[in-house]
């Protein structure tokens, strides 16, 4: 087995710190080294002199050094890291394993395509139903109404995440669809900024009493609630214009 070693420098003729990590791999299959992450070449040295070990750099092991170990510790070679670790693979195993990888790649994407489709599919027999009669229109909203700001808030804040993880992520899905327009993103992105407002942010319309009842405070507290729901809703508008833009081809 070939073993890295460095050529010049202070370090020449030394194995590589790569080298000493997998010795210390074939060490912890039968017992544990353990090496933190981001560790230097000195550090490392370190951690194999308090286990009680040394670097053979000549023969490339680890050799045990200390005396006092209740239990006498066996020196990690070659051999050991070719008993213990898998052994590098080819070229033709490689190719293999890339055919693989990219062929279960093809099945996943494929498997996402299907249920987008059957998505979309789904909403447009719902669309025609509803042209037809046979699916009554949504009813009107009755909004609650609240005695303070906070259950006020509570409630909003609920409202919006709910909207986003339904009709925002329906949206996102919709507008996926290989075949979908850029005029048909459009139509649906305003569609969805109406029933985001009719859902969400007519909350706030309905208890308009509690902003005006007290102070500016408060009146500062409509402002903050009407910029949440802009900047959340921006999600949806931002994947709105990013899928234009790649049906556009920019």
């Amino acid at each position: 087995m070939e073993v890295k070693r460095y050529k010049a420098g202070k370090l020449k003729g030394e194995i590589t710190t790569a080298e000493i990590r997998k010795l210390i791999r074939a060490h912890n299959k039968a017992s544990s080294i353990k090496i933190p992450p981001k560790s230097s070449r000195e550090d490392i040295i370190g951690i194999l002199q308090k286990a009680g070990y040394s670097v053979n750099h000549e023969k490339a092991e680890l050799r045990p050094v200390s005396k006092g170990k209740v239990q006498k510790l066996k020196v990690v070679s070659q051999k050991t890291i070719e008993k213990e670790l898998p052994k590098p693979k080819t070229e033709a195993e490689k190719k293999e394993a890339k055919k693989k990888r990219e062929a279960k790649k093809q099945i996943a994407e494929t498997k996402a395509f299907e249920k987008r489709k059957k998505q979309v599919e789904a909403i447009e027999k719902v669309k025609a139903r509803r042209k037809k009669g046979e699916i009554k229109a949504p009813k009107e909203i009755i909004y609650p109404e609240f005695d303070n700001l906070k259950k006020l808030e509570k409630y909003y804040r609920e409202q919006l995440d709910k909207f986003l993880k339904t009709e925002g992520m329906r949206f996102i899905n919709r507008i996926k669809a290989p075949k979908i327009t850029i005029k048909e993103i459009k139509d649906q992105r305003s569609e969805i900024k109406k029933l985001g407002r009719k859902r969400v942010l007519d909350i706030l319309d309905a208890n308009e009493d509690l902003f005006v009842e007290f102070d500016d405070e408060d009146d500062t507290k409509y402002s903050q609630l009407e910029d949440l729901y802009e900047t959340k809703m921006s999600v949806i508008s931002n994947r709105a214009t990013a899928r234009i833009n790649e049906l556009k081809g920019k």
